[in-house]
């Protein structure tokens, strides 16, 4: 099996507290502000390599 991703409680140090960090993202995913980061990096990152800055739905 594999296990990808960093633990909450082992964030790297120069991070806040684990359970700072988690009660953001918590926030942010409640909010489907997770979703909306993902959906502008994605744009962007398309329109940097000069592709249509959303994909092609099937």
């Amino acid at each position: 099996m594999t296990d990808n991703g960093t633990k909450w409680r082992a964030m790297p140090a120069d991070f806040p507290p684990w359970d700072r960090v988690y009660a953001f993202f918590r926030r942010w995913r409640n909010h489907e502000l997770v979703r909306e980061f993902h959906d502008r990096l994605r744009r962007l990152v398309r329109e940097r390599a000069g592709r249509d800055p959303e994909p092609a739905r099937a």
